[in-house]
């Protein structure tokens, strides 16, 4: 292939004959010449000299840094020299080998070749210098035309693929880039759109446990409000009122566990591993999984022979439990047994094989099993899958066994799975066992407030909306020998405040109130200017509103709804004393 026009040579040299030699041999012959030399060809049986194709530039240069000037100048107009034919001795100024290092300095790309006519460099001397580079070749004087002319195409048609394959490989880098740019883009979007749909199938279990939980919840208040009713009926009949008020106690705590039941299962924060009983939670899930299957299903929950714990997130357990008991009364429409049980598994070498971190030895095993429809080997291969389901359109998302297979995963553990057509099915869940936790020993409740210095009195400064709320609170720490300073919200707080210059010595706030402040911020505008103000957060919602910077904070404590008034107490007493750092009851 001949080069294309746009080609370009450049000679450096001292010596202008040399110049003369390499004009003569790129810009072709006359035509007289080329007449001469077809004569001398029949004549004497030789062949004339090659003819040059009409395709080459020249340029020469006579010393290393005119050559460098222009290099650079060939460069910045977009058209580069393709050969450099570069001298190895110009005196007075630099020589060929300094003379190339500069010029790759500016211009990588060029083929060069250097002419010498001397032993100036070795090879190893020239390597050391220039380093090994495809680019280089060594070319001996006096050299033979035709050598120069094979030397020149075939570097030129090398410059011309190496600058093809760069131009390919910019071309591919930025195709690669963009797509890389589109595929993160569409992961991340992938990623909200699935955290999104989990989240629904959260909210769909949610749902279904909520009909039941509001069964119970008026279970609830008929017991609260036929007790309240006796009470009234009969005040001076002390038996029948210690008997009320103890149902009604139990009642409310009742509403709690629901309550906290419903958090959980809303909670959409990340896991918050910490010691688990495998026993305990199948206890809890037995209380309200009957809501979630009704009454054609038969429920067993097999007791727990000896404590079984597990270090895992308890929203992340109650949430596989609930997935897999919504799987298998889906199985079992008609009717049918939902099993669960937890079992230690003293697994060998050969079980745990391909297991990931698993490795031999004894597993906590939670066992959960239907006598269902079953599932054919095709569906069993993709029951993880996300999207994938059974059921028909508008009956379930397909996230409900990949939810629980990436819960499992983030738990170090696996799960294994049998069933068959008209058979069942079975799930056994492994997670890594622990020992048991040591056993916290709580403080009694205080019933006398600590003294600060010389005062005997501390100030709290009570924040509620909720008018009941705040006067059980006052009430309590009242008939306990605080003083208190009541508000109905943030903004009135702050005009109590203003109202009585005493120092107030704790702050007791709920944190949603209305009027745009809440107790967060109410907080921060406090400690501004009291920046040793005790403090106490309370809410019927999750902690993660109060932000870790607030529940981490020295002399922050954290009291979630609802509370008893020895609860109450005892958080107060601890947030006062001067050893408090941060208090969560």
């Amino acid at each position: 292939m001949k080069p294309s026009s746009q080609h370009r040579i450049i000679t450096i040299d001292d010596n202008p004959a040399i110049h003369e030699d390499f004009r003569k041999l790129f810009a072709g012959r006359s035509s007289e010449e080329r007449a001469f030399d077809l004569l001398e060809s029949d004549f004497l049986g030789v062949s004339g000299q090659p003819e040059a194709p009409q395709a080459f530039q020249l340029d020469s240069a006579y010393q290393g840094k005119e050559g460098l000037e222009k290099v650079a100048a060939a460069l910045a107009e977009g058209r580069p020299y393709t050969v450099a034919f570069v001298d190895v001795r110009m005196p007075p100024g630099w020589d060929g080998i300094e003379t190339i290092e500069r010029i790759w300095q500016v211009d990588p790309g060029i083929q060069v070749v250097i002419c010498t006519a001397y032993s100036d460099y070795s090879w190893e001397q020239v390597r050391q210098r220039l380093g090994n580079s495809d680019s280089l070749l060594v070319l001996k004087k006096p050299f033979d035309t035709v050598e120069v002319l094979q030397i020149a195409h075939t570097l030129t048609r090398k410059w011309e693929l190496t600058r093809d394959a760069r131009h390919s490989i910019e071309e591919l880098d930025r195709k690669v880039a963009e797509r890389t740019q589109a595929l993160e883009r569409e992961m991340v979007e992938r990623a909200r759109i699935e955290e999104n749909l989990r989240h629904s199938q959260k909210m769909e279990a949610v749902g279904q446990l909520a009909a039941g939980i509001a069964h119970d919840f008026n279970n609830l208040l008929t017991v609260i409000q036929g007790h309240v009713g006796l009470l009234l009926a009969s005040p001076d009949d002390r038996e029948h009122t210690e008997k009320s008020l103890s149902e009604i106690s139990l009642a409310s705590q009742r509403g709690a566990s629901l309550i906290r039941q419903m958090l959980v299962f809303s909670r959409k924060d990340a896991i918050n591993q910490q010691p688990i009983e495998l026993g305990q939670l199948l206890n809890r899930a037995n209380s309200f999984l009957h809501r979630v299957i009704g009454a054609q299903i038969e429920l067993r929950v097999d007791p727990t022979p000896a404590p079984i714990w597990v270090v895992a997130d308890e929203c992340n357990l109650d949430q596989i439990i609930m997935n897999l008991a919504v799987n298998a009364r889906d199985a079992m429409p008609d009717g049918g047994v939902l099993s669960m049980r937890a079992t230690i598994a003293d697994l060998g070498a050969e079980a745990v094989r391909g297991r990931g971190p698993a490795s031999k030895g004894p597993f906590a095993c939670l066992t959960v099993s239907d006598t269902g429809c079953g599932m054919d080997a095709a569906t069993l291969g993709r029951i993880y899958e996300p999207f994938f389901t059974t059921k028909k359109s508008g009956f379930g998302t397909g996230l409900g066994l990949s939810t629980v297979y990436g819960i499992v995963q983030q738990h170090n553990g696996w799960i294994d799975v049998t069933s068959q057509p008209g058979h069942g099915t079975t799930f056994k869940i492994y997670f890594p066992v622990r020992a048991a936790p040591a056993p916290k020993f709580e403080t009694p409740a205080a019933r006398v407030p600590p003294r600060l210095g010389n005062r005997a009195q501390p100030t709290v400064l009570v924040v509620e909306d909720d008018a009941n709320v705040r006067e059980f609170v006052t009430a309590v720490l009242k008939m306990n020998s605080y003083r208190v300073l009541e508000a109905i919200d943030g903004v009135d707080a702050l005009q109590v405040q203003a109202r009585h210059p005493e120092r107030v010595d704790l702050l007791f706030t709920d944190m949603i109130m209305p009027n745009g402040l809440s107790g967060r911020d109410l907080a921060a505008r406090l400690r501004t200017s009291r920046p040793d103000l005790k403090i106490i957060f309370s809410t019927g919602y999750s902690p993660d509103a109060i932000g870790d910077e607030w529940l981490e904070a020295p002399g922050v404590g954290f009291l979630p709804k609802p509370y008893t008034a020895s609860i109450l107490l005892q958080a107060v007493s601890e947030c006062l004393s001067p050893q408090a750092h941060a208090v969560a009851v």
